[in-house]
Order: structure tokens, then sequence, then C-alpha cells
């Protein structure tokens, strides 16, 4: 079942843009990675309130989190893949196998 569509006061609509230089943005990006937040995110949260609030990723490594990102971003290509063509992709079983042995092995560590 997919979400229910937000409400038109609830949808990020109007694109607020700002030029900064290399170096300002890659601090920007590295305090927004520090805080477990987008680019976007971290920049509104201090513009609005001028503070951020720090995602906690439990007792997840780093590393664990970066694997089943990049598992991820590959399952969602084979489905992008699948509703394109129409056809099943080889790696679409191998790419779901590896993001249930992880989420299993999270499960069986924690």
């Amino acid at each position: 079942m997919a979400r229910p569509p937000k409400g038109r006061d609830d949808q990020l609509s109007e694109m607020l843009r700002c030029r900064v230089r290399p170096a300002e943005y890659l601090r920007i990006r590295q305090a927004a990675d520090g805080a477990g937040l987008s680019v976007s995110e971290y920049a509104r949260s201090m513009v609005l309130t001028g503070q951020v609030t720090i995602r906690q990723l439990g007792t997840l490594d780093a590393e664990l989190v970066d694997q089943l990102r990049r598992i991820g971003i590959n399952l969602n290509q084979a489905v992008h893949r699948l509703h394109a063509t129409g056809e099943i992709p080889p790696e679409l079983a191998s790419a779901a196998a590896a993001v249930e042995a992880y989420i299993l092995g999270i499960i069986d560590g924690a």
C-alpha cells in the first residue's frame, strides 16, 4: 500500500537557491553528513531554527549503512529496468537476496 499523499501545505514545492564558495559547500555538506541529513534538510533546519537535530543510526556502523545504501541503489536500478522493459533483470534476485541477508544479519546481531 502506498503512503497517503501529503497535504498541499506539507509539500516541499518552493525552491530557495543561494550561491556558496566550493569550500563553504564542502563544510555544509560535511556538517549535513555528520548530522545524518541531506544538504537540503540541513540547510532548511539551520535557516528556519538555527539548530540541527542530529539523526541517530542506533548501533549500526557507517560501513554497514554504506553497504545497504549501495545495495539499495542497485535494487532500485533493477526495479526501474523491470518497469521500463517488463523483463525481470537477472541482478534483481541477487540484489534482493543481498538486502535480505544484510537485514537478517542485523536482526541476528541485535
